[in-house]
């Protein structure tokens, strides 16, 4: 279990997750990830999955990431606006981790 803190300045919240499948890629197999969230606000499943579609020169892989998010109390026609905002969310967080720390992030 760990807590990840989501969101932007004042509507960010405390997002507690379990990871409940780590498996490494090795052997020709992807590697994945799945944490289940437990949070009071957002609940549901993420799935991070690492593909090594071939050897690259600078080590480099291609990740997959899927959810399921729900707001508990709200209907489920607010699950669709948190799915796009999640989306764009954890692509900017996976592209600043994939620029590393040498690289500036653009505005």
């Amino acid at each position: 279990m760990f807590v990840a803190r989501s969101g932007v300045g004042p509507l960010a919240f405390d997002d507690p997750m379990e990871v409940v499948v780590w498996r490494p890629p090795g052997g020709g197999e992807p590697g994945v990830c799945r944490l289940a969230k437990h949070g009071s606000f957002v609940t549901g499943w993420a799935e991070i999955e690492v593909i090594e579609v071939r050897p690259y020169a600078d080590g480099a892989s291609r990740v997959r990431w899927r959810e399921d998010l729900r707001l508990r109390w709200l209907p489920g026609v607010f699950d669709r606006p948190l799915g796009w905002l999640a989306r764009r969310m954890f692509g900017r967080a996976v592209d600043g981790l994939l620029r590393g720390p040498e690289t500036p992030a653009r505005g």
